[in-house]
């Protein structure tokens, strides 16, 4: 049976030999392939994004093939749809400015959401459990923690800044 990762830019998939309209050949691409006994995991690197997928079943050395993505039906749908939906537009080489821009006000957008529940009083961990995903405190090296730090201060520097640095965007 196959279990979702946590990791909302993980994205568990099917890969089948394609029709040539609706194939991807993931050889074009940046890619790092590792296999393991039941899965292989494709690290892709298309454009200055990184993705993941785990393939439950198929290979991407076939050649072209057609990526049929699984999703879990949780809180993680929406970001697992964002997700597919850039990877898409990168594989398509339709990926603009736009969404470069969009993605960084999202950044920013959450960076301010955790300079405001700070400044309310929330501590690190409960701003890590609202914005960030899923994982244990602190983290292996504390990374969740240090993440919430970083994005509290970046906050914290987009109010110092005023509203010009994203405006300019």
């Amino acid at each position: 049976m196959w279990t979702a990762d946590v990791d909302t830019r993980v994205l568990a998939a099917v890969a089948e030999v394609g029709t040539a309209s609706l194939a991807t050949d993931i050889a074009q691409f940046v890619a790092r392939i590792v296999r393991r006994s039941s899965r292989e995991h494709v690290y892709l690197a298309i454009g200055g994004e990184t993705f993941r997928l785990d393939l439950v079943c198929g290979t991407v050395t076939a050649g072209p093939v057609q990526i049929s993505y699984l999703l879990a039906r949780d809180g993680r749908l929406p970001k697992q749809i964002d997700t597919i939906q850039r990877l898409e537009a990168r594989l398509a080489g339709c990926a603009t400015e736009r969404t470069r821009v969009g993605l960084r006000i999202a950044r920013l957008e959450t960076a301010l959401r955790a300079r405001d529940a700070r400044m309310a009083g929330a501590s690190l961990r409960d701003i890590a459990a609202d914005l960030l995903e899923p994982g244990d405190w602190p983290g292996p090296g504390e990374c969740r923690k240090s993440a919430a730090r970083r994005l509290v201060a970046t906050g914290g520097e987009l109010v110092a800044a005023g509203p010009r640095p994203i405006l300019a965007l």
